[in-house]
């Protein structure tokens, strides 16, 4: 993909994340995205163009390898193609008011992902939120305790969860129950995608 313009190549992405938005991306089986990874390489204003570049293979490669592994993290305004998305997550900023309330900020500079994590502070309290969906329920956890082991702000997880979406009581008591378990506090919080440009506040 080198000897493609990074504007082309940008190009090229927005209109995958367009599409991916407009699927509902997160509801789609292993093998209902399979299906479209093959029908984008087919398309010509996706595949038309990748394989000019590269063999038509690489293309399907390339699109689940970098545009769509960058997806999910691009949507919260995390990474190098935060900016080609057109409905936000929302971001660290916003999480942390829904779990925390108005009175904690993102210290700037913390921000990381895999998992998404970083340091909020409240006048001179402070804390490091760990948050994901459920699904990522295993990653949560083994960044706490590895955050327990290497010192610093107390973490705690918030797990979110999309409108529209719904955690049974059920599910949600067994979150808590991991989570004592592991001696880590779990919050739950309700989404909703954004429309605009992402928060900033929230890395990028």
């Amino acid at each position: 993909m080198s000897d493609i313009q990074d504007p082309l190549r940008r190009e090229i992405i927005a209109e995958i994340y367009r599409r991916a938005d407009e699927l509902g991306w997160d509801g789609l089986s292993i093998s209902e995205r399979s299906t479209w990874y093959n029908q984008w390489v087919d398309d010509d204003q996706i595949g038309g163009v990748l394989t000019r570049y590269m063999p038509r293979e690489r293309a399907r490669l390339w699109i689940k390898d970098v545009p769509m592994k960058h997806y999910n993290r691009a949507r919260s305004g995390i990474g190098p193609y935060a900016s080609l998305i057109r409905n936000p997550l929302p971001g660290a900023a916003q999480i942390s008011q829904l779990a925390f309330g108005r009175e904690w900020v993102v210290v700037e500079g913390t921000l990381q992902e895999k998992p998404n994590r970083c340091h909020l502070a409240s006048g001179a309290e402070y804390l490091q939120m760990i948050w994901g969906t459920s699904r990522n329920l295993q990653s949560l956890i083994w960044a706490g305790l590895n955050a327990r082991v290497d010192g610093g702000p107390t973490p705690v997880l918030v797990v979110t969860t999309r409108q529209g979406e719904r955690l049974s009581e059920g599910e949600q008591a067994r979150h808590q129950r991991l989570g004592e378990l592991a001696g880590l506090e779990v919050r739950h919080v309700t989404t909703r995608a954004t429309r605009g440009p992402s928060n900033r506040a929230a890395g990028g």
